[in-house]
């Protein structure tokens, strides 16, 4: 159901510190969604990866103990959108955005000040589900989602261009 979603502008301009002002033009155009639909989407998704850290897992070889639960980041939700939004626009699929950027200096951009950094992407047509299984399936992506060091998520869906950003703020 929320396979399409598009996230409004006005989180990504929210969540942009001023001297990044000429990323503005590429954001997207401003897309009506209730409340009820953006918050549902992110507790969706928090839920599933919650679910997965609070009872471990096994990420390839690696058998990973059960790990704190995330919290939802505006600041990581706009990093994550950001990218989300170039891959579909820029019909590309890769951690590097068509102006160089990685996923730290995405969430550098977003005024997230964080000591440690990992994103997750797939390009899949599926459910919140279906996401999650294949980056748990993936021994790379699993240990993004398992690693305790993290504390907080962002998340975007664009088409079927999916970005989660994982870090934790300096003095966390």
């Amino acid at each position: 159901m929320f396979k399409k979603l598009l996230f409004a502008l006005a989180l990504f301009a929210a969540s942009c510190s001023a001297d990044r002002e000429e990323f503005l033009p590429d954001t997207p155009p401003p897309v009506v969604h209730t409340s009820s639909e953006v918050s549902a989407f992110y507790s969706d998704v928090l839920e599933e990866v919650n679910a997965l850290r609070t009872r471990g897992c096994r990420c390839g070889d690696l058998d990973m103990p059960a790990v704190a639960p995330l919290v939802i980041d505006a600041k990581l939700n706009a990093a994550a959108d950001r990218h989300a939004y170039d891959m579909e626009q820029n019909s590309f699929f890769d951690h590097t955005g068509t102006d160089g950027s990685k996923s730290a200096d995405r969430a550098s951009d977003a005024d997230y000040l964080w000591r440690a950094v990992g994103e997750n992407i797939a390009l899949h047509p599926g459910t919140i589900s279906d996401v999650i299984e294949g980056w748990k399936n993936s021994p790379g992506h699993c240990r993004n989602m398992m690693n305790a060091d993290y504390a907080d998520m962002g998340i975007a869906c664009r088409g079927d261009y999916w970005v989660q950003v994982l870090g934790a703020k300096i003095g966390e």
